[in-house]
């Protein structure tokens, strides 16, 4: 199917009116060049088509941004879980390298203790601690194996810790001070004031018990061990005293104390081999009838 050519060029010879356009375009140019004929014409034709320039560009250039926006807020949110998650893995390497530092400290005081120490000892780590509301003992890796005996006392470089309550070949069982079976004869630095001082339970303070409302004690003064046990070794700290009731409704003073050693938060300590000393002479029954004499003698 052949389409017909416009009525314009039907009509006349066909070279006369190429001139004529050609001629037609050479004026227009010059006087668009020249004589800027044609500027009003492009204004009111731009004012005209801005405005729908405009709208129809307002599609695209709002794809545009909707792309970029939910392209960047993507790359933002990954990069926040990236830099998240290095950030919580820092701070977890921070805590690790700074327990792993109060630990190492603690290991430098035990061997300087170890090495200034009268008393032999024998480095232990815990292996757990089992959660009891009233009990509070813990397990180390030391056992007979290793010249652990039954009542053998536990220290921290602070000061005494506890007890070796039971013993297996590869481990021990160890009472804390604040075990609720367990008591500890103890001496006051200040006056040299005996008494015993006992476990109450977990997370509660010390009692010092058997001490009377006129007893020179104060708050603040430091209780250590007094030896006349045969466990602990004399002059090792325990315990200060933080809270003393004299109320008269009571027989004796209430003393609360709290241990010189920080109980829960060592994962190492030290086991003193201690072996009192127990070579006295025992007198015999006839030294014993001899005095006896003597006294009704005397």
């Amino acid at each position: 199917m052949f389409r017909s050519s416009p009525t314009l060029f039907n009509h006349g010879a066909p070279f006369l009116k190429l001139i004529f356009f050609l001629l037609l375009g050479a004026v227009i140019i010059f006087a668009d060049f020249k004589l800027h004929a044609t500027e009003q014409i492009r204004a009111i034709g731009n004012r005209v088509l801005f405005p729908m320039q405009t709208l129809l560009s307002k599609p695209g250039m709002y794809f545009d941004l909707s792309s970029d926006y939910f392209q960047t807020r993507s790359s933002i949110k990954k990069q926040f879980e990236e830099q998240s998650s290095q950030i919580d893995n820092l701070r977890m390497m921070a805590n690790q390298a700074e327990a792993l530092e109060s630990e190492n400290s603690h290991l430098r005081k035990l061997l300087v203790l170890q090495q200034k120490a009268s008393v032999k000892s024998l480095a232990a780590e815990i292996i757990y601690n089992p959660t009891t509301p009233n009990s509070q003992k813990l397990v180390i890796n030391r056992g007979t194996i290793d010249g652990v005996k039954l009542g053998m006392p536990i220290s921290s470089d602070a000061g005494i810790m506890g007890q070796v309550v039971r013993v297996f070949e590869n481990s021990s069982e160890v009472a804390l001070l604040e075990d609720r079976d367990f008591s500890i004869p103890i001496l006051v630095e200040r006056n040299g004031l005996r008494a015993v001082l006992f476990g109450v339970g977990r997370s509660e303070p010390l009692e010092l018990r058997y001490v009377n409302n006129l007893a020179d004690l104060d708050v603040g003064d430091y209780l250590i061990t007094s030896g006349i046990d045969g466990t602990y070794p004399p002059g090792i700290p325990v315990a200060i005293i933080t809270k003393i009731d004299r109320s008269s409704d009571n027989a004796g003073a209430v003393i609360a104390c709290k241990p010189i050693s920080k109980l829960n938060h060592y994962r190492h300590l030290s086991i003193l081999l201690y072996q009192p000393n127990n070579t006295a002479p025992t007198p015999t029954e006839s030294e014993v009838v001899k005095n006896k004499l003597k006294k009704r003698g005397g």
